[in-house]
């Protein structure tokens, strides 16, 4: 149906840009600032299911320089749900990170990719404070930990997300925000109790202390390309409205305010999204504590 609009003025962009700009659709969005995006770095660990999907989206966006961190190799079972491994990459037991810097370079050559193939706990801990944005698509609570307590303690934003099956969530924690939760926050016995586990997607099944076998998590692509694609818009979040919340102390309502503080939990059998508030623990040793220089 034809719109019935009548002497509407809309921005006329040069027609050159039009189809000649890759960016020119992103630039249209309101408040968008591809100079930001640009001159970013995003810190994106764990390359696997969620984090092919995360750096693909943040390639594509233009940011700047993304640091890959993870230490795994590429396995068959990867290809279902993993868009820039390949058949071949996988016979041959490629890095995860070496496959998804070939293939970013394809994607976007100007974007800069630094890929760490390396444990976390290895990783030389500055990378953290070059870093914007730190994306956190880790498959154990330890880990995901680790990367909460380094970006608070920095300062930098961080977005974690988490997926099974049919079901996903994303939370981000910035420490500027003084009252809102970090991850460490809601993290329960049984938490703690499975933090030595390590849920890989890959690898040897687990043997739990009374011997019966723990099986690989269950995922599918549909899921991790959802989570995955709400996690970059965090991130983008962050990056296009950072500036402006410690300019004025309000998130940019063109941009949107990221998810501090609040998980939102997906439900794809049920069709739905909910947004829950997490609440912050005044005893959490990560957020809740008087700062001491002394972080290795």
């Amino acid at each position: 149906m034809p719109s019935k609009e009548k002497n509407v003025d809309y921005e006329v962009y040069g027609v050159d840009s039009i189809d000649s700009d890759k960016f020119d659709r992103q630039k249209r969005i309101s408040g968008w600032d591809q100079y930001k995006i640009s001159n970013a770095t995003v810190m994106v660990i764990g390359v696997g299911a969620t984090g092919n999907e995360v750096v693909k989206n943040l390639v594509l966006t233009g940011i700047g320089k993304i640091i890959i961190i993870d230490y795994d190799f590429i396995n068959m079972s990867n290809l279902n749900r993993c868009v820039l491994f390949s058949r071949q990459s996988a016979q041959n037991k490629e890095y995860k990170v070496d496959v998804v810097k070939d293939a970013c370079e394809v994607l976007n050559p100007d974007t800069e990719i630094i890929a760490v193939k390396k444990d976390l706990n290895d990783i030389d801990k500055d990378l953290y404070k070059k870093s914007d944005v730190i994306c956190s698509c880790l498959d154990n609570v330890e880990a995901r930990l680790q990367a909460n307590n380094y970006a608070y303690f920095y300062g930098v934003p961080f977005v974690d997300s988490g997926i099974e099956e049919f079901f996903g969530s994303i939370q981000s924690v910035y420490s500027k925000e003084k009252d809102a939760a970090c991850l460490q926050c809601s993290i329960s016995n049984s938490d703690l109790d499975l933090m030595w586990k390590k849920f890989s997607c890959t690898g040897q099944e687990i043997q739990s202390e009374k011997g019966e076998t723990v099986a690989k998590i269950a995922t599918i692509i549909t899921t991790t390309s959802i989570i995955g694609g709400l996690q970059s818009q965090q991130v983008l979040k962050f990056i296009l409205g950072i500036d402006y919340y410690k300019e004025h102390g309000e998130w940019n309502s063109s941009i949107g305010k990221p998810l501090i503080g609040k998980q939102l939990n997906y439900n794809g059998l049920l069709n739905k999204f909910r947004v829950v508030e997490k609440l912050k623990n005044p005893e959490c040793w990560t957020c809740s504590y008087e700062r001491k220089d002394n972080i290795n």
